[in-house]
């Protein structure tokens, strides 16, 4: 019975399934868009199934399916259609556009609005665009993305020295970059943050738009939304990359037998002694260079040696989950960049959580976004000492010793590699913690109140414990032998910690009546910085191992150069109310106004409270009843802004007069007996001005937005002008106030940029199998510095000059007017101490027949005259394609490298330029004759070390993938839902006139713009491969 029982069910089961595979039939249709178009590459999937397929280049497709199926049709940038599959065979779709979908949203200040509806100039950066550079860090992802925005960096791990400015320099003495705001939290530096988990970037570039941020927003502002979850499933993500870094500039100086050769005709050939050579032309080499036999003759390239291949990586997981109720988005990353100079790198570990509950029918919401982040680096760089130690000298000596100078004329560099060796174990640790608890209550429909707490907790520690090393038989590095004969090590310890607290609270009302819509909100914030940082550095004898974290039982070290124990504790407060409005009518005319109010405790007594006002129209003509239908114009938009932005990024004490005690300028002895104890006073450091007040900026904006042929090509255009007053200058007071150089903070100076900001762009149809378009970011500004009331009238660091007239950060010098080729040109020339044949002939500007400091001028400008970037990108079904160029025309560098390179002055290595020197049998060479002496101060500021820094480069190319389970079932064998391959390469190509190591180098304030020292640490060109996948 049972046997019987058990046929009968089989039977059924096969039957029934025989059944269900007869009701299983293919189905086919089009999909078009509403003119009429076809959809190629829309989904098509039964709900509820991982059942799907696409449609084809005409909008075809087919798919198996059951009667009462329901499919589900979708297509980015249209609403989504279904269908309950009957007995027909064929079901065709139209789509329709979902204008809320393309109706994008952004943040601005403290409020969301939608982007036609903004007034002001601001620049929207697409978070799928910071992935094509491998950089972990934020601001350099976004070069040439941003108009306006002017990026300086070296190549360090990390990427933590760049520095940015927007719509070029607004101040001489105060901060240069922008203020960031990271949900809501207000810094100026982004460190720590973890580029996966943005979610949205919006630059605020004018007075307008960044003006609600008052006193802090006069050089711009970058606000950055991270990553929220969304309704529905649960998801799970997997973000991947692995990088190849290679040297992408050529570093190249003399070898061994070019540098004796140069060397030979520099003494004016005498016989040249290095170590145990002594050399002249055609004389064999010893095979040591000293005279223990244990530095092998060599021919080292040092610039290979400390230099090398290394592999970054970069990996994220993030989980998202969300319904109705709660949203809830968790992400860890991890993040190591080795750096290509041995010994360094940079290392960050990422947790965030982002949260929100609803309550009351959505009427209170409750959240937070924590970021918390551990970021830690070795900064070593011995590129100078590379650049400059002599070739002969091998690498290690035969005893296994480091290879180092011996003897006379090698000079005193020590051995490059053991540097960095020995700087290994200085890692900079860091903990940051930053974010909010907010909370958003709906008082009654459109009157809501928000209050929100942010915080940002930072905590560095570095503990400096160099090591010593042995060279050539001799201890070098920390190792000191007092007087009496002890061996001592010397060790540091440095501490800082800093916490902000803003405190923010607004009310927010909206209202749309018919043709009318209101916006607007009040708020009070305040703010709060509190620092403490100490430092101490301590002797113990040689071989000690120092407790750090107990480093006060040590001997503090403290001498009349070094003052080795402090601690500072600079505070600040702020206070601040503020408002805003916009209205709108018929979605054509838009007006908007702002006021805020700032209490700042960095400001004299006399100037504590500013008032910053803005105001902005709009006109949105294809909204007009004459453009309503056009076929031409989808969208003509005028905007024109003016307000009033503050910058306080000075010292926080700067107001005040500061006076220390310490033992090696604070003493004297009242005795006057010449020994014993001597007596400890206070001096006089900083003289305080209780009229101190912020730099005040004025910027006028005037822009269009426009969209063409279907949407085919986008405009957005921007002219501005920004008038900085009362710019910050500090200067150094007399020795009749007290002690001589002692600083003076105060007001006075007017600067004034003007520029132009423009983003076109060209985009195919996305109804086609095989998409593209380009963008073109373009800009360009005039700075000028039009008063400066300090004693001269100008500032003057080393080159750069800052004075009215000119450009911040000018270069201020000589002009090397070609060199003396006869002995005519040297006996008709001006007075030139030092002039003769080969040497350089310097310009008599003022005609006195004398060459002095008289005759210095202008000689270049680092500002270029425009930036740009070109983003070219393609799709075919699954693939994707994108190449993106940027470039900057028309900017001076100051190549200092030359200043030692160029020269034979002393004993080091020098650069390939002496191979091409002048000599009589070269007269038509642009180089300096070689010679040991520099008679004629060829050093000195001039023409001769100014190029062009222009470039051209291809910054990135990237080549991608993407798929997903609903039409690739082998991924849905593996669990996953979506996903993307790639593979990406950056600064595979440069076309530049530069001759130095790096046409990129750091430095963006009056203190040196474009300046290409020795020091520069190499950027890279990199390849990588990376997968994102989605669960």
């Amino acid at each position: 019975m049972k046997n019987a029982m058990k046929s009968l069910c089989f039977t059924l089961m096969f039957f029934t399934s025989l059944l269900s595979f007869a009701q299983q039939r293919t189905i086919s249709g089009t999909i078009k868009s509403g003119d009429g178009e076809p959809l190629p590459g829309a989904t098509v999937v039964v709900k509820g199934t991982t059942n799907g397929t696409i449609s084809n280049f005409d909008g075809n497709y087919q798919i198996q399916v059951g009667q009462g199926d329901t499919l589900l049709v979708t297509f980015i940038g249209f609403k989504e259609v279904s269908a309950v599959v009957g007995s027909e065979s064929i079901y065709d779709f139209i789509l329709i556009e979902d204008t809320e979908q393309l109706e994008e949203v952004v943040v601005t200040g403290y409020a969301v609005e939608k982007k036609s509806d903004i007034t002001g100039a601001i620049s929207i950066v697409k978070t799928e665009e910071l992935d094509m550079v491998s950089t972990p860090n934020v601001i350099s992802k976004l070069q040439g993305r941003v108009p306006g925005l002017t990026l300086t960096s070296s190549g360090v791990p990390g990427g933590n020295d760049t520095q940015i400015s927007i719509r070029g320099l607004t101040s001489v003495f105060g901060g240069t970059g922008p203020l960031w705001v990271i949900d809501g939290v207000q810094t100026t530096s982004p460190a720590g943050l973890n580029p996966n988990d943005i979610g949205s970037i919006q630059v605020l570039k004018d007075a307008a738009s960044a003006g609600i941020y008052g006193t802090e927003a006069a050089r711009g502002v970058i606000i950055v939304t991270t990553k929220q979850a969304e309704s529905g499933k649960a998801k799970i993500t997997l973000d991947s990359r692995v990088t190849l870094n290679t040297v992408r500039d050529n570093f190249s100086v003399l070898g061994s037998q070019e540098w004796l050769d140069v060397r030979y005709i520099a003494q004016g050939n005498v016989p040249v002694t290095a170590g145990n050579i002594t050399y002249t032309p055609g004389t064999p080499l010893p095979e040591f260079l000293d005279s223990d036999n244990n530095l092998r003759v060599s021919n080292t390239d040092w610039i290979n040696v400390i230099l090398k291949n290394s592999i970054s990586t970069t990996t994220d997981f993030g989980y998202s989950n969300g319904s109705e109720r709660y949203k809830v988005f968790m992400g860890l990353g991890y993040s190591k960049d080795d750096g290509v100079i041995e010994h360094t790198y940079y290392e960050r570990t990422n947790f965030r959580l982002n949260s929100s509950v609803n309550f009351f029918n959505n009427r209170l919401t409750i959240g937070e976004n924590l970021t918390v982040s551990n970021f830690q680096e070795v900064k070593g760089n011995s590129m100078e000492d590379a650049l400059l130690q002599n070739p002969l000298i091998p690498v290690y000596g035969e005893d296994g010793t480091w290879g180092g100078p011996v003897g006379a004329g090698l000079q005193d560099k020590w051995n490059p590699l053991a540097i960095l060796y020995i700087n290994r174990n200085n890692v900079q640790k860091t903990w940051r913690t930053f974010g909010n608890i907010y909370a958003d209550l709906t008082i009654v429909e459109g009157l809501k109140f928000s209050t929100k707490l942010n915080f940002d907790n930072n905590r560095f520690k570095f503990n400096e414990q160099t090591e010593a090393f042995n060279q050539n038989g001799s201890i070098l590095g920390n190792l000191v032998y007092l007087s009496g004969g002890e061996e001592v090590a010397r060790y540091s310890r440095n501490r800082n910690n800093m916490d902000t607290y803003i405190f923010t609270n607004l009310l927010t009302y909206g209202r749309e009546l018919g043709v009318h819509s209101l916006n607007a909100f009040v708020g009070h914030e305040v703010y709060r910085k509190d620092q403490d940082n100490s430092y101490y550095r301590v002797q113990v004898p040689y071989g000690t191992e120092v407790d750090f974290e107990n480093i006060e039982a040590y001997d503090i070290l403290a001498d009349n150069s070094n003052l080795d124990a402090y601690g500072i504790g600079a505070d600040s407060r702020r206070e601040s109310v503020f408002a805003k409005a916009s209205y709108d009518f018929k979605d054509k005319y838009y007006l908007s106004a702002s006021i805020r109010r700032d209490g700042s405790s960095r400001f004299g007594r006399n100037n504590r409270y500013a008032i910053f006002p803005t105001a902005s129209i709009g006109w949105t003509i294809s909204n007009e009843n004459f453009l309503l239908n056009s076929e031409i114009v989808n969208n003509l938009k005028l905007r024109a802004s003016w307000g009033a932005n503050g910058n306080a990024d000075i010292l926080e004490y700067a107001q005040y007069s500061i006076y220390q005690q310490a033992i090696e300028n604070s003493n004297y002895d009242l005795n006057g007996g010449g020994s014993g104890e001597i007596d400890l006073g206070v001096s006089p450091n900083q003289v305080g001005n209780p009229d101190l007040k912020w730099e005040q900026s004025y910027q006028t904006n005037v822009g269009v937005d426009a969209s063409l042929f279907n949407n085919r090509i986008s405009l957005v255009l921007d002219l501005y002008e920004k008038k900085t007053s009362d710019l910050l200058l500090q200067v150094i007071q007399p020795s009749v106030l007290g002690e001589a150089g002692k600083t003076l903070f105060f007001n006075a100076g007017d600067m004034t940029n003007k520029g132009i900001d423009v983003v076109l762009g060209y985009r195919s149809s996305p109804q086609k199998a095989f998409t593209f378009g380009a963008d073109l970011t373009f800009s360009a500004y005039e700075n000028e510095v039009t008063d400066l009331s300090s004693s001269d009238n100008f500032i003057l660091e080393g080159v750069s000059y800052t004075g009215v007239g000119h450009p911040i950060g000018s270069y201020f010098g000589y002009i090397a007017d070609g060199l003396f080729r006869t002995p005519e040109e040297v006996a008709v020339h001006a007075v030139q101490p030092g002039k003769a044949l080969g040497n350089i002939r310097y310009r008599d500007l003022n005609g006195d027949g004398v060459i002095n400091q008289d005759d210095r001028t202008i000689i270049g400008n680092p500002h270029p005259d425009f930036i740009y970037g070109i983003n070219l990108y393609a799709g075919y079904r699954s693939w994707e394609f994108n190449v993106f160029f940027d470039g900057r025309q028309g900017n001076d560098m100051y190549n200092a490298q030359r200043e030692m390179l160029d020269f034979t002055y002393f004993g080091f290595n020098h650069g390939r330029n002496t191979l091409d020197a002048w000599a009589v049998d070269n007269a038509n060479s642009l180089i300096p004759g070689l010679s040991t002496s520099d008679v004629n101060d060829q050093k000195r500021a001039s023409t001769y070390f100014v190029e062009d820094g222009s470039y051209f480069r291809l910054k990135s190319v990237n080549i991608g993938y993407n798929f997903s389970t609903k039409t690739d079932s082998f991924f849905k064998k593996l669990g996953l839902d979506a996903g993307k391959f790639y593979v990406q390469a950056e600064n595979l190509m440069t076309i530049t006139s530069f001759t130095g190591f790096d046409y990129e180098v750091p430095g963006l304030s009056r203190t040196g713009i474009g300046i290409a020292g020795m020091g520069v640490y190499p950027h890279t060109k990199t390849y990588s491969f990376g997968l994102n996948l989605q669960f």
